[in-house]
């Protein structure tokens, strides 16, 4: 009995340290009595707080200083929480839930001087699986494919995370795409040219790609006991395509459209290469 009801306490309190933990990307409280304050999670926080009428015009300056703490307490304030200018995991709870959203829509153009662009409308829901559009330069369709942008904390749990995270679902927005050399490992990547987001133009791309997040790609893989009528697996943040679509669109890109195969530069920063293409994804529901 004395060993259940220490185990049951061992089970509350753990209870107590979870709930009260800092959602992704955020992992710590922020305020001017902070011991460092500067930092990628000041720079997503202050772009957030921007998204809230009033807010517009604070500084993205990724360090915690006065007129963040005023913008945090007005948020705070707005929203019927205590108005400490202090990010506390109830602050950045409903942050993440009121400000997630950028907002993105695709215009239906490509930016002059890139060769072909990639499409994806997403779900909230990222479970649910879209069909992503590929064009040429004059806005040809030339692919219509099925796509996965659903993140995981990791292969154990499979947990969803947010667009912030390291792993977190596909960021929505407008970032720069260009075909590179196969990754080295088929079994997670597939034996094709990937597509690799270099830098973000517009929303949530544009805070996080190449500033908080890299190495997100659109790639397909040799999954086991996977085939195509069933769901793709979740990925670290990457856009997974079944293995003949992701075949057909380098096919298309290196044929039909001329673009080059760069060099694979796996994470490496800055880009060595001039993007030929661009990814656009935007949140519909």
């Amino acid at each position: 009995m004395k060993f259940i009801k220490s185990l049951i306490l061992i089970i509350f309190f753990i209870g107590i340290v979870l709930s009260q933990s800092f959602p992704c990307p955020f992992y710590r409280s922020l305020s001017l009595s902070s011991p460092v304050l500067s930092g990628g999670d000041i720079y997503i926080l202050q772009n957030l707080l921007t998204r809230t009428k009033g807010l517009e015009n604070l500084s993205l300056s990724s360090n915690f200083d006065s007129d963040t703490e005023m913008a945090l307490g007005k948020f705070q304030s707005l929203n019927n929480l205590k108005s400490t200018g202090v990010l506390d995991v109830e602050t950045a709870n409903l942050l993440l839930e009121l400000n997630s959203a950028d907002g993105y829509k695709d215009n239906g153009q490509i930016p002059p001087g890139f060769l072909y662009k990639v499409h994806i409308p997403v779900y909230k829901n990222r479970s649910i699986e879209t069909t992503a559009t590929l064009y040429d330069a004059d806005l040809n369709v030339l692919l219509q494919f099925t796509v996965r942008t659903h993140g995981q904390n990791n292969n154990a749990t499979g947990l969803a995370q947010n667009e912030f995270c390291n792993s977190g679902n596909t960021p929505t927005g407008l970032m720069t795409f260009d075909l590179n050399s196969p990754e080295p490992d088929p079994t997670d990547f597939g034996p094709y040219p990937i597509n690799r987001a270099v830098q973000g133009i517009a929303g949530n791309a544009f805070i996080i790609i190449s500033n908080i997040r890299d190495g997100i790609l659109m790639h397909t893989g040799e999954w086991p006991d996977w085939n195509p009528t069933l769901p793709m697996p979740n990925s670290h943040g990457c856009v997974h395509g079944h293995p003949t679509d992701i075949d057909a669109v380098q096919t298309i890109l290196t044929e039909k459209l001329g673009i080059q195969i760069r060099n694979n530069t796996f994470t490496a920063v800055p880009y060595l290469h001039q993007p030929q293409g661009i990814l656009s994804i935007e949140l519909i529901e």
